[in-house]
């Protein structure tokens, strides 16, 4: 390995690179694309040429790729210029960079600068053809690393093989010693945007929908048989409805190379009673770095995303993992050997709340100096080497880093609700508190057992699609007005329609709810203006669960009218109860 300077370029492209170079020549650059994964990663690239008009960008989708389909839509929906392979193959280039190592990249006519796709070189290579004997005699070489990937006919394919730090180089010796003298240390521009990102986690944080007393779980899952989805596919499901819902959020990101095998449709029906219950799923191109510095937690396996989580210093809870995929001297496998396990005999939410609470600030400080070199100067490093590959000079000013744009989660919340509630007296002669513990509901899962002197009962949405759900609920709510079925007609209609419910509650509007007791009067709750009040608000439809509890407890309504304090986790507000404006 030579460092990135005049002596470099001269040993790699010869003598005249720097003589020949001008500032009115023209470059052509051409974008090799894997799959999505791959071209997320160039994309962190290719600002290395930003408001250059000297260089003239081309995309390609490698023919071959079992991945491609869901590159070349990436690529339509960003408004790329593509060019098909076989184009692209019978054309020269001045530069050509990829981020995947598959397919006929000797073809090209262009200097070749590869990249990593991940956290470094980790896995151990899957033949992406399918052959089980090809699978067996190349299990053991590290993806990116393998001789049959950087050398054709005796020739090392790429000018340049990016690594993300120094100790990648007696691994890339030990598998392909030839192709040493093009490796160059340079960081990794994925990490660095990261970094330049965490001002923005409030930001990112309210795009999730995370409250500041909330806390926010990211889960993710590599692909292939050692993955998450492949080992526990029925974790997020059950994470969501364990964990309170007013005090957790829990959103998943997948690889892309899942969503690409797969389809859409299959993965969103393997999630779907997660997602009925609340589970966020981040799309298949983005997201994830922007939940990943969102988060308090990360529950994921042998996957970059884990990685890049425990680097940027916050909590790791491995679900699964396979260490025989992996290469032991990697950054993958130490965060395998350093990361505790998630066991899902024993109580999530206490494991979720101790590695939380337990994390020492630094623990993966040495994991992460070991895996990204240069950090914040990853793109100047490429910037440097890509043009130098061109033989043009550099464009005046600094490599800007771009911060990581916000979320764009899909999801909504869960339209039923066990509600635990317990009403007890804060001190002697002291006010009386309601403690609310909200979790999502369905039909084929058990009630969360009651705490002492707890009641639970359900509380669902008419929009709930679960007629079962619909005819059990103990509370009624109706979130979504309905033109023309004012509050007072529609609370009397709906315990007329579902005999079994107590409470029937209209939180259409803002700032109150008003609902209709059977047997019993209408009322409107409100949430107290003061200090305690409105600047802690819960949820409408938590008023109603405050009611259920009162009257489950025999308690007089003409109390209500002084008001009663309710906590909903760590959030405290006051609620009143008065005549409805009928």
């Amino acid at each position: 390995m030579i460092s990135i300077d005049k002596r470099w370029l001269q040993v790699l492209l010869g003598p005249e690179v720097i003589s020949r170079s001008t500032r009115t020549a023209s470059r052509a650059v051409l974008i090799v694309v894997h799959n999505v994964t791959a071209l997320t990663r160039l994309l962190d690239v290719l600002p290395a040429f930003a408001g250059d008009t000297r260089v003239r960008l081309l995309f390609t989708v490698i023919d071959g790729s079992p991945f491609g389909p869901g590159a070349a839509d990436f690529l339509d929906d960003i408004g790329a210029r593509a060019i098909p392979w076989e184009s692209a193959v019978a054309s020269r280039f001045d530069l050509a960079v990829a981020a995947g190592r598959s397919g006929g990249l000797h073809r090209l006519s262009a200097p070749l600068v590869v990249f990593p796709h991940g956290a470094g070189y980790n896995k151990y290579r899957k033949q992406e053809t399918g052959n089980r004997k090809q699978e067996t005699g190349n299990r053991k070489q590290v993806y990116g690393f393998a001789y049959d990937q950087l050398v054709h006919d005796g020739r090392v394919v790429p000018t340049a093989i990016v690594l993300s730090h120094a100790e990648q180089l007696d691994r890339l010796g030990r598998a392909c010693p030839q192709a040493l003298p093009a490796a160059v240390v340079a960081g990794d521009p994925c990490y660095d945007r990261m970094q330049a990102s965490r001002h923005r986690r409030r930001e990112y944080r309210g795009a999730l929908g995370v409250r500041p007393d909330q806390k926010l779980i990211v889960l993710t899952s590599t692909w292939g048989p050692g993955s998450l989805l492949e080992r526990a596919l029925e974790l997020p499901a059950r994470l969501v409805a364990d964990l309170p819902m007013d005090e957790y959020r829990v959103v998943a990101a997948i690889h892309p190379n899942v969503w690409a095998h797969h389809g859409a449709l299959e993965v969103r029906r393997w999630l779907a009673e997660a997602s009925q219950a609340g589970l966020l799923l981040l799309p298949p191109r983005e997201g994830w770095r922007a939940a990943l510095i969102a988060a308090d937690l990360v529950v994921g396996d042998h996957g970059s995303v884990g990685v890049y989580g425990a680097a940027l210093d916050r909590p790791v809870l491995l679900a699964a993992g396979e260490p025989t995929e992996l290469d032991p001297a990697g950054s993958t496998a130490r965060l395998l050997r350093l990361a505790p396990a998630l066991e899902p005999a024993y109580p999530l939410r206490r494991q979720i709340d101790e590695a939380i609470g337990g994390h020492v600030p630094g623990r993966y400080a040495e994991l992460a100096a070991g895996t990204f070199a240069l950090p914040g100067e990853s793109l100047t490093t490429l910037r440097s080497l890509l043009y130098g590959v061109m033989r043009l000079p550099e464009p005046p000013g600094p490599a800007r880093v771009a911060s990581v744009d916000p979320p764009e989660p899909e999801g909504r919340a869960p339209t039923a609700m066990l509600v635990s509630t317990q009403v007890r007296a804060q001190a002697a002669g002291g006010d009386v508190i309601v403690e609310i513990a909200r979790f999502p509901a369905a039909a084929d899962r058990p009630w969360p057992a009651e705490p002492p002197g707890a009641d639970v009962h359900l509380a669902v949405d008419v929009a709930d699609s679960d007629l079962g759900l619909l005819e059990s609920a103990d509370v009624l709510l109706r979130c979504r007005q309905a033109v023309g079925f004012p509050a007072r007609e529609w609370t009397a209609s709906a315990l007329a329609d579902y005999p079994g419910c107590r409470i029937a509650a209209d939180v259409t509007t803002a700032g109150r709810c008003v609902l209709r007791l059977r047997g019993g009067p209408a009322i409107e709750v409100h949430q107290d203006d003061g200090p305690s009040g409105r600047e802690d608000p819960v949820a409408m439809e938590v008023l109603a669960s405050v009611i259920y509890a009162w009257v489950v407890g025999g308690r007089p309504l003409a109390a209500l009218a002084r008001g009663v304090d309710v906590r909903l986790g760590v959030r405290h507000t006051r609620v009143r109860a008065t005549a409805p404006p009928w």
